[in-house]
């Protein structure tokens, strides 16, 4: 019997009955384990759909199904399945569990716990959307709780459908501004692998994309509280926060708050900013890599602002305002739209 296909059908709902309940029999059954975890990896891994979120465990989701199905065994053995859907309240179950593992939209990532005070070790799923702006897009969304989120280009964030229990928690790599919905009693949060953002309700952007392994907030209102391992920064409005990964330094500063979200209009601000700090962000806008060829370039200062400039004129005005030169690499894939550019001493 090819489970692999079987278990698929199953997922999507096209099994009859009888095929339904072999797939339950060879799900109970833990000697078939080690199979089921490959079969439901090979299904996340090779979806036609892109599922960008973690990868489940699957260990746990099986030992889940199992003692839901034995939970139920007696009463699977004297109530018939509903003869309009074809399903039993254990295919119910599962196919939540195929519905965020294969089926179309935004649910990407599989949350699975128990709480046996307030649902009765009932099995509760919680689905999380991801958005995610490619290259030259900006965009505008609102979160469940109210909160308003501008998103830069090249930005992913993962927020769940419904926020639950006593924190608002979404995750984001790239660089946004938010909005945040006051509400004292339940924190949000933002996390991102270099720093996590904790407010309650207030005005900040991020910038914070994990792979120039660079962190900057920047808050406008309110009141925000920044934690890295057992260390904790507090910001009051005005304020900017810069951390490099490379260097593990924490730069804490006051500044004009309308340079750190003059990107939502469609500009680009630098005053008195290092170089080492300004390619990166001006990488990400002309859609670029800037590689600095002698680390003194780092601490050079750049202000200027840049709105509708060709990549070209901006580095000519840069070269008119430090000493520097720029060269491109040359690339032999015509398709490929990124570049890279060595920035020199004169």
């Amino acid at each position: 019997m090819n489970y692999s296909e079987l278990l698929k059908k199953y997922l999507e709902g096209k099994t009859s009955e009888a095929e339904s309940e072999m797939v339950r029999i060879w799900l109970k059954d833990k000697a078939n384990n080690v199979e089921s975890r490959k079969i439901l990896g090979e299904i996340w891994t090779n979806s036609s759909i892109h599922l960008t979120g973690t990868k489940p465990d699957f260990d746990k989701l099986l030992h889940q199904v199992h003692h839901r199905i034995n939970s139920e065994n007696s009463h699977l053995q004297v109530q018939k399945p509903n003869p309009r859907s074809g399903v039993s309240r254990v295919y119910t179950v599962f196919s939540r569990i195929a519905a965020i593992l294969i089926l179309p939209i935004l649910l990407l990532s599989l949350y699975l716990y128990y709480n046996p005070i307030q649902i009765g070790n009932e099995l509760a799923i919680v689905s999380l959307r991801e958005i995610y702006t490619k290259p030259g897009t900006r965009i505008k969304i609102e979160l469940p709780d109210g909160t308003l989120v501008w998103l830069n280009d090249g930005t992913t964030i993962r927020y769940p459908e419904k926020f639950t229990g006593t924190n608002r928690e979404v995750y984001m790599d790239g660089e946004a501004y938010f909005e945040v919905k006051s509400d004292l009693q339940n924190p949000f949060i933002v996390n991102n692998p270099m720093m996590t953002t904790v407010v309650t309700g207030t005005h900040f952007n991020l910038n914070a994309y994990v792979a120039d392994k660079y962190f900057e907030a920047t808050l406008l209102q309110g009141k925000v509280n920044l934690k890295r391992n057992h260390q904790t920064v507090e910001l009051e409005p005005g304020d900017q926060v810069q951390f490099d990964t490379q260097y593990e330094k924490i730069v804490h500063k006051n500044i004009a708050t309308e340079n750190a979200t003059a990107w939502i209009d469609g500009k680009l601000i630098f005053t008195d900013e290092k170089l080492g700090i300004a390619i990166k962000k001006l990488g990400r806008w002309y859609n670029v890599e800037i590689i600095l060829t002698d680390p003194a370039l780092n601490d050079y200062l750049l202000t200027g602002t840049f709105r509708d400039e060709k990549l070209d004129q901006t580095l000519r005005m840069i070269s008119l305002a430090l000493p520097v030169n720029f060269e491109f690499k040359k690339e032999n894939n015509p398709s490929k739209i990124q570049r890279t550019i060595f920035m020199k001493k004169k």
